[in-house]
């Protein structure tokens, strides 16, 4: 054990000498060094690094080609500054594919193909929705949009990657969902599907797990449900999914919850008195929330 973290300090501290260097090959310690970094990852496959891959980087005075990402010097520099980047082993294909039970087709898609691919310090595709891409890749945008500083998520990012179960899994989804609540809307939707990974994840989880609260637990989940379309501006259909609620029915676990997701519905819904009925038994760190979501 301490010759591996002796190993892995080396490795980190080689890497932090010189952007320029060439992108790591060894796929956990990228993921090691993301969540040391605070960074996303920047990955692609082995096959697809073997050829010329052209890219552009794009300012205001227009587009400028580059012929191969991984040789030229001024791109790798500008991609260490934002990213972590690995080429991914083919050999570790089998063993990253199991990881796509229950995922999208977009996913499983984006997960195949020959691009580049955002992942987060734990593997997880971000950029599933991007549009085919012709005539190279633009690193430009590919930074401006996703080179995110991860350190907000860093305690649940950190839990989950030494010890994944139903809480850390769970805290994981719940951070990046209310993560979404402060993201433009170009990245919002992405944000939310890997927010989405992460609860179903967390919910194949709970069905196996005997925990005393489990039928709370499962309801929860259903209500982040119903915060998932209102961050999406869809107060309508939240508000036709709350009334198959009563409060009775409410664990007092999520009370909370449940308050806010009335008080933020009718707030959407400009229902000031219905939405004062619940004012009271929302968090106050959730109403701080409720200007972002219905802005």
């Amino acid at each position: 054990m301490k010759s591996y973290l002796l190993t892995l300090l080396f490795s980190f501290a080689t890497i932090s000498a010189s952007y320029a260097q060439e992108w790591m090959t060894s796929y956990h310690l990228a993921k090691r060094l993301a969540l040391s970094k605070n960074r996303m990852i920047l990955a692609v496959w082995e096959d697809s690094a073997n050829y010329s891959y052209p890219v552009y980087l794009k300012d205001d005075n227009g587009k400028i080609y580059i012929g191969d990402l991984f040789e030229d010097k001024i791109v790798k520099e500008l991609i260490w500054q934002h990213f972590v980047p690995v080429i991914i082993r083919e050999a570790k294909y089998d063993e990253l594919a199991e990881d796509l039970k229950g995922k999208s087709f977009k996913y499983t898609e984006r997960f195949n193909d020959d691009f580049l691919k955002v992942m987060d310090p734990n593997g997880k595709i971000l950029n599933v929705a991007t549009q085919e891409i012709f005539n190279g890749e633009n690193i430009s945008s590919i930074i401006k949009k996703y080179a995110l500083n991860t350190s907000f998520l860093k305690p649940e990012l950190d839990n989950y990657f030494e010890n994944k179960n139903f809480s850390t899994t769970f805290r994981l989804a719940n951070k990046y969902l209310n993560a979404t609540i402060y993201l433009n809307d170009l990245l919002k939707k992405e944000m939310i599907n890997l927010s989405e990974i992460y609860m179903s994840e967390a919910r194949t989880i709970l069905d196996n797990d005997n925990l005393d609260n489990k039928e709370a637990l499962k309801q929860k989940i259903d209500l982040l449900q119903i915060k998932k379309i209102l961050i999406l501006g869809k107060p309508r259909k939240a508000s036709r999914l709350l009334k198959k609620y009563k409060k009775d029915d409410i664990g007092d676990i999520n009370l909370s919850l449940y308050a806010f997701l009335k008080y933020t519905t009718n707030r959407y819904l400009k229902d000031i008195d219905e939405a004062l009925v619940w004012k009271d038994q929302v968090l106050e760190r959730d109403l701080k929330k409720v200007q972002y979501i219905i802005k």
